[in-house]
C-alpha cells in the first residue's frame, strides 16, 4: 500500500496519542515515562512550526513536527547555528517523529523525516534535532539520511529524568544538498 504525507489536522491528535504510546515501550521513544506533558503538548499541537502524519489509506501511521528554537537550550541552539552558519533563529528543530507498531518496517519514518526537512528548508531554516545513543536505528537513518553530528550534550530535559547517570544526545544538523 502506498503510504502519503498530508498536513496533521486536530483531529489526528487522539489517535496519534495513542500510538505514540503503544510504540514506546519497544523503542524507548519518549524516553520520559510517563510523559511530563499531554500527548498534545509532546505533539506541539499549539506551537509546531509545521507538522506533517503518514498515512496508508484512511489510516494515521506516523507523525513528525517542527519548532523553533530550542527554549531553555542556548548551548544546543548555539551548537547548531555555528556548525550551520546561521542564526539561531533560522533553527528548526524535528520532533515527535514516530511510527505506529502496524507500521514498522513501512518506510514512514523516512518519508516523515524527508518530508519534514523539506519543510524545514521551504520555510529557509536548518534541520536540527536530538537523538539519544540508545536510540540506534533512528540515528542511523538519520546518519544514511544526510544529518551529522554537531556535539553531544546533557539537556536539562534529560537531566530532569536521569540526573547525572546515563547517556547524553547527540546533536545532529542536516546540511544543505
Amino acid at each position: 500500500m502506498t503510504i502519503t504525507l498530508r498536513s496533521r489536522h486536530p483531529d489526528d491528535l487522539l489517535g496519534l496519542g495513542v500510538d505514540l504510546l503503544e510504540q514506546q515501550p519497544r523503542t524507548r521513544y519518549p524516553f520520559r515515562k510517563p510523559l511530563p506533558v499531554s500527548t498534545e503538548e509532546f505533539l506541539h499541537a499549539e506551537d509546531a512550526l509545521g507538522a506533517l502524519v503518514a498515512q496508508q489509506e484512511s489510516d494515521v501511521i506516523g507523525h513528525v513536527c517542527w519548532v523553533g528554537p530550542l527554549s531553555g537550550s542556548d548551548t544546543v541552539n548555539q551548537a547548531c547555528a555555528g556548525a550551520a552558519g546561521v542564526a539561531t533563529e533560522r533553527l528548526a528543530w524535528v520532533s515527535a517523529l514516530f511510527t505506529a507498531e502496524r507500521a514498522r518496517g513501512s518506510g514512514a519514518g523516512r518519508l516523515l523525516l524527508e518530508g519534514a526537512v523539506q519543510g524545514i528548508r521551504d520555510a529557509g531554516r536548518m534541520p536540527c534535532l536530538e537523538v539519544l545513543p540508545h536510540h540506534g536505528a533512528a540515528r542511523q537513518l538519520y546518519l544514511r539520511s544526510g544529518w551529522r553530528d554537531v556535539t553531544t550534550v546533557r539537556p536539562l530535559w534529560l537531566t530532569s529524568v536521569v540526573g547525572d547517570e546515563g547517556p547524553d544526545v547527540h546533536v545532529m544538523l542536516h546540511d544543505p544538498v
